[in-house]
């Protein structure tokens, strides 16, 4: 690899300000068995990628947890020199004994070209996408979000106002108070959180600065509540985000998405992601509608497989 030169867990590049990329993201899940590969010149990684083995020690995925990692690169990295890195990746875990590779690659939306070169390269190494799903963003501009959404939208976003529904950012002390809220909400569809509220203070002890809360507040109650995550300095991502069952009249979500992206325009963010509305080839009509209906539009976020 000319002047690059591959390491395993040596972290020279714990400044890439990736959530998903981290260290310290990687050391939550990974435990002792993760590999955080780095293609580095110098004291800079210009490529990395990490990988943890699950459900056993015969698959390992990137990321273990979370919604995607994948390769990360610098934009002027040749690819001959990507190739060479992610194949050195690929001999290591084949003598760790992995049999089978997971990617899952940041959504198509984040940066069209670098999202075709990624699933170029897995492709090339004899990966195939065993699961395509529609991620819905949008970019944020000047425009404000009520000018992007919907009529019926708009109205209950002005129902709220009415109401004195207030969205607004919460300090992250109110964590528990929004996970309950969120935890009703997905009770009351069938589904449970896919993290614990242990599981999500030690996010938020670990990193900060990734974790960003907003609630809608109908007196000392919250109404509905969003927990967002920053992705990188362009990418925000709406984690999780819903309300209570009995608020169900007034959809104060639409408040809170408002606040979110009201957020995200003032401190700068390009994209404002709020996640996929399908589960491989399982639409969620109603959910798909609804992220439309608040102006956010599809794009691809896929699973890529590949039997050692």
């Amino acid at each position: 690899m000319s002047d690059y030169t591959l390491l395993e867990n040596a972290f020279i590049g714990s400044n890439r300000d990736e959530l998903f990329q981290q260290p310290a993201f990687f050391r939550l899940h990974a435990e002792s068995d993760g590999a955080y590969f780095e293609l580095c010149r110098k004291d800079r990684a210009a490529a990395l990628i990490h990988f943890t083995p699950v459900d056993g020690k015969d698959t390992w995925r990137s990321p273990a947890r979370g919604t995607f990692a994948g390769l990360s690169f610098e934009a002027d990295l040749k690819s001959r020199e990507l190739f060479a890195f992610f194949e050195g990746v690929e001999s290591a875990l084949r003598a760790k004994g992995a049999k089978t590779l997971e990617v899952l690659p940041a959504p198509q939306a984040h940066n069209a070209a670098l999202f075709a070169q990624q699933v170029y390269l897995l492709r090339l190494f004899g990966f195939e996408i065993v699961q395509c799903d529609l991620n819905q963003s949008l970019e944020i501009d000047s425009r404000s979000l009520s000018e992007r959404m919907s009529y019926g939208n708009l109205k209950r976003l002005r129902k709220c106002n009415r109401e004195g529904l207030v969205a607004r950012q919460l300090p992250q002390s109110d964590l528990s108070q929004v996970y309950e809220t969120l935890a009703i909400n997905r009770a009351s569809k069938g589904i449970s959180m896919s993290m614990t509220l242990a599981q999500l203070q030690v996010m938020v002890e670990t990193l900060p600065k990734n974790v960003i809360l907003f609630g809608c507040s109908d007196g000392d109650q919250l109404a509905a509540a969003a927990l967002c995550l920053r992705v990188s300095p362009a990418v925000l991502y709406v984690f999780y985000w819903g309300d209570r069952p009995d608020y169900a009249s007034q959809s104060p979500v639409v408040a809170v998405a408002d606040a979110i992206y009201h957020y995200g325009r003032e401190q700068g963010y390009k994209i404002l992601d709020v996640g996929t509305s399908t589960i491989d080839r399982m639409p969620n009509f109603g959910l798909l509608e609804f992220k439309r209906g608040l102006g956010f539009s599809e794009s691809l976020k896929v699973r890529m497989r590949k039997m050692l």
